[in-house]
Formats: C-alpha cells, sequence, structure tokens
C-alpha cells in the first residue's frame, strides 16, 4: 500500500494568506525521510501553514482533543470565505469550509480520523500525524509508579504545538519498559528482551548522533527513571535545556508511535506518519541544529516531515529537501518562486543570502561603514576625488578592528580597482 502524504494545500483567508497554493514534492531518495522546509520572515505564514495541515483531523470535542477548533477558525479574517483544501495520496482532495457550526465537516476523512483517535482502542492505524514546537516543554512531575502499562490516550494532544509534553507519561512508560526488558533478560527471553529495547534504544541513538554524548536511562532502588549522560546521573528536571527539549518530542514521539495500534508489526522507524516540526531548533547550539534534521531523515525513512525555521545551520544541514520560501507580497504573505531542492554543500554565506535574503554579515556598525565605504567608491570613481581620504580613513578603521581579515577580504577587490584606475596605491 502507497505511504500516505499530503501533495498539496491550498489556503484562502486564513492567517496570513489571502490565497496559497503550496504543491509538495516526493523525495528524491527513498531511504530517507521527505522533508520540506517552510523559510521566510516573521509573518509570511510559516507556522500558519503548519497549524492548517495540523488542524485538519482536530475534533470538535474539547474534552477529547484537549483543543477547541473554534479556536482556530477565530484566527481566519473573513469566517464565512476561509477554506483549505488538502490533497493526499490515498483519499484525493478533502476541501474543508469553515463555519462556526460545521467544523471540520463531518463527510471528510479527516472527522474520521478524529474520531478513530478518540476511540483508540476501537481501531488500528496505518499511519498517523503528530505536531510539536521548540517552545513545548517539558513540565515537573510527581512521583512516578511504572508497575502499570499506561492507560491514556496516546493521541491526547498528538496535534497541538502549544501543550506540553506529559513528562510523567513519558517516564512512566521508560521506566515500565526498563522493568520489562531487564525481567526478560532474567528469564533468558532474547527476542523479548529485544523488542522491548527497540524503542528506548532508538531515543539513545538519535541523542547520540546529535549530541556526540552517550545517553541512557536507568532505574534507581526507589524505581524512579534516571538519565545517564556520558557517566553522570541526572534526573529529568535537571538535563541540560538542549537535551530536555529534544527528549520532551522526539521521546514523546517514540513513545506514542509504540503505544499506537498498528495495523502490522512494521518496525517503529519504518512506520508512516507525517510530522508537522514548529522551530524545533530554539534551545539548541548551532552545531546540533546543524545535526538533527539528517538524524530524522535517516531514522524514520518512511515519514513525511513540514518543518518551519529560521535557522541557516538547519536549513544547511541537509540533503535533498524541499525549500519553500514565504515572502510578504503587500499586506499578505505569498510564495517565493517553486520549492527548490536543499545541498548540504552549500555554504552557509549562500543560504543566507539566497534562502533568507539576508545581505549582512557583520555587526551594525561595521555594516553601516561598509555601506558608506561602496557609496564613497562609486563617488570616486564618478570623479569625485576629493572624497579619497573619507575612503582612506574608512580602510584605516576595517584595518585596525581586532579581526580585520574577514572584512578586508570584502573590500578588496574595490581598493584594487581604485588603485588601478588611478595606477598607484592609495591604500
Amino acid at each position: 500500500m502507497e505511504n500516505f502524504r499530503i501533495e498539496s494545500l491550498e489556503i484562502n483567508k486564513i492567517g496570513a494568506f489571502e490565497h496559497i497554493k503550496m504543491d509538495f514534492p516526493k523525495k528524491t531518495d527513498p531511504d530517507k525521510a521527505e522533508i520540506h522546509i517552510l523559510t521566510g520572515e516573521n509573518g509570511t505564514g510559516k507556522s500558519t501553514v503548519l497549524e492548517v495541515l495540523a488542524h485538519i483531523s482536530l475534533n470538535l470535542d474539547k474534552d477529547k482533543q484537549g483543543e477547541s477548533s473554534l479556536d482556530f477558525v477565530s484566527k481566519f479574517h473573513e469566517i464565512e470565505n476561509s477554506y483549505f483544501k488538502v490533497k493526499d495520496s490515498i483519499y484525493k482532495e478533502t476541501e474543508i469550509y469553515f463555519s462556526k457550526k460545521n467544523f471540520p465537516p463531518k463527510d471528510s476523512f479527516f472527522y474520521e480520523y478524529a474520531q478513530k483517535m478518540n476511540n483508540y482502542n476501537d481501531y488500528s492505524f496505518n499511519f498517523a500525524l503528530f505536531a510539536y514546537s521548540g517552545y513545548r516543554k517539558a513540565y515537573n512531575y510527581e512521583k512516578i509508579d511504572i508497575s502499570q502499562k499506561l492507560i491514556s490516550n496516546p493521541f491526547e494532544n498528538a496535534l497541538s504545538f502549544t501543550k506540553s509534553t506529559n513528562t510523567k507519561d513519558f517516564l512512566n512508560w521508560i521506566g515500565n519498559y526498563l522493568m520489562r526488558h531487564t525481567l526478560a533478560n532474567s528469564k533468558n527471553d532474547k527476542l523479548q528482551a529485544e523488542k522491548l529495547f527497540e524503542p528506548i534504544y532508538l531515543i539513545y541513538v538519535f541523542l547520540h548522533e546529535i549530541t556526540q554524548q552517550t545517553i541512557s536511562f536507568g532505574l534507581n532502588d526507589e524505581l524512579d527513571v534516571y538519565v545517564i549522560t556520558d557517566d553522570m546521573i541526572q534526573r529529568f528536571n535537571t538535563l541540560p535545556d538542549g537535551v530536555k527539549s529534544m527528549l520532551s518530542w522526539v521521546g514523546d514521539l517514540v513513545m506514542r508511535l509504540e503505544r499506537i495500534k498498528w495495523t502490522n508489526d512494521t518496525p517503529i522507524f519504518e512506520r508512516n506518519f507525517i510530522l508537522f516540526l514548529d522551530e524545533i531548533e530554539v534551545h539548541l547550539h548551532p552545531a546540533w541544529q546543524r545535526k538533527i534534521l539528517p538524524v530524522v531523515q535517516k531514522l524514520f525513512k518512511n515519514a513525511q516531515i513540514f518543518i518551519s525555521t529560521h535557522s541557516p545551520f538547519v536549513v544547511g544541514s541537509v540533503d535533498g529537501a524541499w525549500i519553500h520560501k514565504l515572502k510578504k507580497d503587500g499586506v499578505f504573505a505569498v510564495l517565493d518562486g517553486e520549492p527548490v531542492l536543499s545541498e548540504d554543500a552549500e555554504s552557509y554565506d549562500t543560504i543566507l543570502d539566497e534562502i533568507f535574503g539576508i545581505k549582512e554579515r557583520f555587526g551594525d556598525e561595521i555594516e553601516d561603514k561598509l555601506e558608506k565605504f561602496r557609496d564613497i567608491t562609486k563617488e570616486i570613481l564618478k570623479g569625485h576625488e576629493h572624497r579619497l581620504e573619507e575612503w582612506q580613513s574608512i580602510i584605516s578603521f576595517f584595518k585596525n578592528q581586532e579581526r580585520p581579515d574577514e572584512i578586508m577580504s570584502y573590500i578588496t577587490p574595490q581598493i584594487r580597482q581604485i588603485n588601478r584606475i588611478r595606477n598607484q596605491v592609495l591604500a
């Protein structure tokens, strides 16, 4: 059966968009996840695209789903004319018009999916959808009890960018697995032990690939879960923000994938699911930002991933992802060209320039001086030699900086041009 994937999205009068149609091309490497990166300055609708895609399956039942769809409807600036169309690979096109009385339409596939999520014990699944944000925080937890399996709905808040990760559930799940894994080993049941270790090992691999640290979980005598980072034992609450941030979403994701009742016994890392990630890099050092997408792309090869980011390190880290650039056109946001494939061989200067539209490379004072230098250079080329002294003083200012080499590399071509025209060395 073909993997479920979203093929296109059309939005009308929602958030920053008057009207926009986005196509999501297929991945080019069958052994890696399909990734779509949304870029653009603040206010261009990156998060809105993710919210629309994630809200396709929200149910009107606020108590069960944990989030009111009417809150989402209230974001539209023309309620009765607002709609979106989603075209997918299996159920084809679904068009949803919004009104305060009918969201989502009960004859839509997405309403059916929401019903299945709310009654998860009665159904099996061949795909699923999840959403996370870098601002989604793990919260403090009470004493855990690992003696019982979790019975909460694995889809609860699965498509909320803002709801906190349930740290207590996650640590209960980890503790339960560690206890059962130890019991299986004590009985010399190697097959069961390996099966129980698989989801936890997936989390270990993910964290190690990004941090280059050995991170694992353990149980103390009171059956509390602790975290071991390079031989240092810590409680979850005392972990560095970067590690805690990654654990709060990837750990939560693996837990949900393991707890869902699937239609077959495909390994977790080969499951078909759609993942919406909103600025998950916010707590991460650039060195870790560079690694997070390649690791996700490699580990979850059958996933379709939509991510918004302001980080050139995220965009430049991955090969074969589709980049969708958004920009302002008057008061509304529009697409800035067709989607382009990312290349991990591109320099960060190229990414800043071509993807993010950022020309500046230095602080404000240096940039102001560089702009003035370029203007004066043009004046001198036109014959206004009375500005030569001012021009040379700016060059002296650059040379006297603590680390002048990079700045000088930007202006050396102009210096040579002036020297060549005047047939003498001025600077």
